[in-house]
Formats: structure tokens, C-alpha cells, sequence
């Protein structure tokens, strides 16, 4: 039980970093878009690194202990909270 607090304690920060890196890696290729020759290729290669980063992250982070990932995986969920609260769209859009 000693253990496991400073884990956590560690966990929280990381999976709020790596939260951080994902979504702010989206948004920046979600702008760049429009200006790039292959969007496509952009995209599909942000969200390979994106991905491979944030899992490589996770598994560091969980050291094999699954209470470790489940405080990563809230970081990273806070982290995303937060984000979307900052980038906040300027209006409304309305779909229908």
C-alpha cells in the first residue's frame, strides 16, 4: 500500500501531460489542414505519432500496476476538460 501512493502521485502529472500533448498535437494538425498539400497524409501520420506516443506514455506510466494506469487515464481526461474549456469555440454551431 506504501508502494502504490507515490505511484499515483506520479501517474496523475503524466497522464495530465500526456493529455496535453495529444490534444494539443490535434489541434495543431486539425489548423494546419487547410493549408497542406496532403491532408490526408497529415492526418493519418499526426494521429499514428499521436497515438504511439500516448500508449508508449501509458505504459511507462502503469509500470504493471493497473491502479496506476486508471489515475493516468484520469490525468488525461482532466487534461482534456481543461483544453476544451481554453479552446472554447468563439460561437455556436448549429448542425440543424
Amino acid at each position: 500500500m506504501n508502494v502504490i501512493f507515490p505511484l499515483l502521485f506520479i501517474a496523475l502529472p503524466a497522464g495530465f501531460a500526456l493529455g496535453v500533448f495529444y490534444f494539443a498535437s490535434l489541434w495543431i494538425t486539425v489548423r494546419q489542414l487547410p493549408t497542406t498539400q496532403w491532408p490526408a497524409r497529415l492526418f493519418i501520420g499526426s494521429y499514428l505519432g499521436r497515438v504511439a506516443i500516448t500508449l508508449l506514455g501509458f505504459y511507462i506510466v502503469m509500470n504493471g500496476q493497473w491502479e496506476s494506469a486508471l489515475v493516468c487515464l484520469l490525468g488525461f481526461l482532466i487534461a482534456r476538460a481543461v483544453l476544451t474549456q481554453v479552446w472554447h469555440p468563439k460561437e455556436k454551431v448549429k448542425l440543424f
